[in-house]
């Protein structure tokens, strides 16, 4: 799927659009760092994207994530980390 903009959306729309590109690149991109990571925690994973430049918002990255637990490709290890705010995350991984 890739994000189009309708022919009366302004400008800046069809750029943000053209910005997204394919979906499903994105979503080989996180299931790639999941899979060569062994599992990683969302913060960790927009962490990884930010320092390689790929061009993908945290929110995107979590949607991609959560994309990909539904089409049963990812899942919860069942193992938790702590987050830089203290908090407890899920450590997402491929599934076996």
């Amino acid at each position: 799927m890739t994000a189009v903009a309708r022919a009366t959306d302004p400008e800046t729309s069809h750029e943000a659009a053209a910005s997204v590109g394919d979906v499903r690149e994105s979503q080989r991109f996180v299931h790639s760092l999941l899979k060569a990571s062994g599992g990683a925690t969302d913060e960790a994973l927009v962490n990884t994207t930010q320092n390689l430049g790929f061009p993908i918002s945290p929110s995107g990255l979590r949607t991609r994530r959560s994309e990909l637990v539904r089409l049963g490709l990812v899942e919860d290890s069942g193992e938790r980390e702590r987050l830089a705010s203290g908090r407890r995350a899920i450590v997402w991984r491929v599934r076996r």
